[in-house]
């Protein structure tokens, strides 16, 4: 008998434990959810103020979205093209570390880091980070395009003209990369 009451209070013991998990689960899930939303509602609001030039405004929202998660390497991506597009190369490199630093194969962040650093005029640190984007994602046509300027920067416009060929081997509608391509071939 004791046996019994011993087997049927571990049964029950396991019941509360299983309900009481799946309830704590249940609102951890509900919870992440709800983040999640709130999170994609300020990273379209920065994305739709960046579209409209709101530059400012897009990374308040961008920040907004850091501070809610500040594992978001897509925060961080979209805050630090912003500071690009406002000339404030040093933020948005700092930006595209952190992605690079949360993220290390977003070919994406390397690639933008590097064209922050060669618009800031760093050739130097631009060209490994232009490479290594290629490196993480051969099929990347911005990162080839970016390193094609890079190249043109510097003059070497064989080079330039290999990488925005390859840009448009990758994507064919690349329009940066033709316009670039025409420009150079003048």
């Amino acid at each position: 008998m004791k046996k019994f009451l011993t087997a049927i209070m571990c049964i029950c013991i396991a019941v509360m434990f299983t309900a009481c998990s799946t309830e704590t689960s249940y609102k951890s899930e509900t919870t992440v959810s709800v983040s999640t939303n709130t999170l994609q509602d300020l990273m379209d609001k920065g994305d739709k103020n960046f579209d409209a030039g709101k530059l400012d405004e897009a990374i308040k929202n961008y920040t907004e979205a850091i501070d809610m998660d500040n594992d978001f390497p897509d925060a961080y991506n979209s805050r630090g093209f912003a500071y690009c597009q406002k000339g404030e190369y040093d933020k948005a490199i700092a930006d595209f570390s952190q992605v690079i630093k949360l993220d290390p194969k977003n070919a994406m962040g390397y690639s933008n880091r590097g064209q922050a650093y060669s618009d800031k005029g760093e050739t130097d640190k631009a060209l490994p980070d232009l490479k290594k984007a290629i490196e993480l994602d051969p099929k990347y046509a911005d990162a080839y395009n970016n390193l094609g300027v890079l190249y043109a920067k510097t003059g070497d416009n064989e080079k330039a003209i290999e990488n925005f060929k390859k840009a448009l081997a990758a994507d064919p509608n690349h329009q940066n990369a033709a316009n670039n391509l025409k420009e150079i071939s003048k």
